[in-house]
């Protein structure tokens, strides 16, 4: 019996150390690509460890859509942000070989047609930046990246 709980401890700490994503599921039967697809709610947003979801949703949107499109792959945010106004951005996305990394490019960000200013951090017009997948499930996106000197986590949740 020692023998069977000790090859189960050894093997749980082998599989665990192999883990693709820090925080991510041992397993999973859908590709990286197909678990990203979909519609999600940011729920958390933060800078250099600061809760910064306020800051993110009086800028943006909550509503983030990754989507497949005819150049490749796209993504886009839009809505209308807590202050009423219209906001939309869209962009481009890739995995990398090993799907541990996203790449973003996004190509324009607006709302009401260039009556305001829309965007915070890594989400403005033109940024490139790229992105450490932590988590990836079929219900949630948790990633980090760093832009301009300054840390950023997101967590997106499936809608």
């Amino acid at each position: 019996m020692k023998k069977i709980l000790l090859t189960l401890l050894i093997l749980t700490a082998i599989i665990d150390g192999c883990k693709k994503y820090d925080d991510g599921p041992l397993i999973s039967f859908r590709s990286a690509r197909n678990r990203l697809l979909g519609s999600y709610s940011v729920t958390q947003y933060n800078v250099n460890g600061v809760d910064s979801l306020s800051l993110y949703n009086d800028s943006m949107y909550s509503q983030f859509d990754i989507l497949q499109d005819d150049n490749d792959f796209g993504y886009g945010i839009s809505g209308n942000r807590k202050d009423g106004i219209y906001c939309s951005a869209i962009g481009h996305w890739k995995l990398n070989n090993d799907n541990t990394k996203l790449t973003v490019n996004l190509s324009t960000c607006y709302s009401d047609w260039h009556t305001h200013s829309s965007g915070t951090g890594p989400f403005i017009n033109h940024a490139t930046p790229e992105w450490e997948i932590l988590r990836l499930t079929d219900k949630e996106v948790k990633m980090k990246t760093t832009y301009n000197g300054k840390d950023y986590t997101i967590r997106l949740e499936t809608l």
